[in-house]
């Protein structure tokens, strides 16, 4: 068993560190909007892990989403594609970690299947946020002619994601 301190200690840093990648990605796009990312952050985030399980973890991956949607534009380069995809596995571990948080008991250890669990679906949305970015970041730089084949390998790839989630719950 994974001790109630370890595994609440290490769901808390996973939100502060996603909070930090937002934070650096919303800087990146317009750095004069940063000091109002991180106000928004630090209030949201303090709510949020007071009530993982309640409004506040809505509000925090909403002021994420936010936070990196409003200085950021259509991303045209691969630099763009690549804090996008840094920003989606934020987003993504903080909707994990806080689902965690609110789900789990408060004083209670954590059964090492249930995190193996949760690190491996964790590790496949952060995977197919990358491999969306990737896809993105192609799209962009190929002619035209080959938006159809790009179009499949996506698709190809959702496929496999479904896949493989579904065969990591199968395993609990």
């Amino acid at each position: 068993m994974i001790p109630n301190r370890t595994w609440r200690r290490t769901a808390v840093g996973a939100v502060l560190a996603a909070d930090l990648v937002v934070l650096l990605a919303a800087g990146a796009g317009l750095p004069a909007f940063a000091p109002i990312a991180l106000g928004v952050l630090v209030a949201t985030t303090l709510w949020a892990l007071a009530q993982p399980g309640g409004w506040g973890a809505f509000a925090l991956l909403l002021a994420q989403f936010l936070c990196v949607a409003v200085p950021g534009g259509v991303p045209t380069t691969v630099h763009d594609w690549a804090l996008a995809a840094a920003a989606a596995a934020a987003v993504i571990t903080t909707h994990l970690a806080l689902t965690l948080l609110g789900s789990w008991p408060a004083g209670a250890d954590l059964a090492p299947d249930t995190a193996r669990r949760w690190v491996q679906q964790a590790a496949s949305l952060v995977w197919a946020g990358i491999t969306a970015a990737v896809i993105g970041a192609l799209a962009t730089r190929t002619p035209e002619g080959w938006g159809p084949w790009l179009g499949a390998l996506a698709l190809g790839l959702v496929g496999v994601l479904v896949w493989q989630v579904r065969a990591f719950t199968r395993r609990a």
